[in-house]
């Protein structure tokens, strides 16, 4: 059986001693700070596929990183392990749980209207920063998945430690009048950033 990563997705498949793992370290490569949360949880998922039967099952994993800390954790089952490291990389990189993230994503048909309102945003955003609102502004920029569905998108992160300063930057820049064709998207504590 040949499959996608739907097959680790808690189905049971009798008889399956067997599995293989291509590329597993590619999705520590998508710009998301979860990303190797994912991988980790994906490896593990997909690892126990194997050997639900009478017979034991055995696990082969193809990685170009296999030294990553999340690979690393994922094959020695050092899911602790790997859940400390993760949250002290993201304490220092202020990534959530340690503080209060925003997504605000702008998308249009028009690649130049999207952009043009993503930098007002960001203006009026940075304006708001200056008289003394205590969130960071990271964007904007286009969307790590730049084009969905023929339309342009473009994203900025507000973070900050606690949520209220992010309620009223998102409020106030959800009032903000977009050009024709842009809809903007506000996402508190996005589970995503694709």
């Amino acid at each position: 059986m040949v499959g996608t990563q739907m097959v680790a997705k808690g189905h049971d498949f009798p008889g399956v001693t067997l599995v293989g793992v291509l590329d597993a370290d590619g999705p520590l490569h998508l710009p998301d700070f979860r990303a190797a949360e994912r991988c980790v949880q994906l490896l593990a998922q997909v690892a126990g596929r194997a050997g639900r039967g009478a017979q034991p099952g055995r696990v082969v994993v193809q990685a170009f990183r296999p030294e990553d800390p999340a690979i690393a954790a994922a094959i020695r089952h050092d899911y602790d392990g790997f859940a400390r490291a993760e949250l002290q990389r993201r304490e220092t990189l202020l990534f959530p749980p340690h503080v209060r993230l925003c997504a605000l994503r702008l998308s249009g048909n028009v690649e130049a209207r999207v952009q043009a309102a993503a930098e007002r945003l960001a203006a009026r955003a940075r304006t708001a920063v200056v008289r003394g609102e205590r969130v960071d502004l990271l964007g904007p920029a286009p969307a790590p998945l730049a084009r969905v569905r023929g339309k342009h998108r473009w994203q900025l992160l507000l973070r900050a430690r606690e949520h209220a300063p992010l309620h009223r930057l998102a409020r106030l820049l959800a009032s903000e009048e977009l050009p024709a064709g842009v809809e903007l998207a506000i996402d508190i504590d996005p589970v995503a950033l694709l």
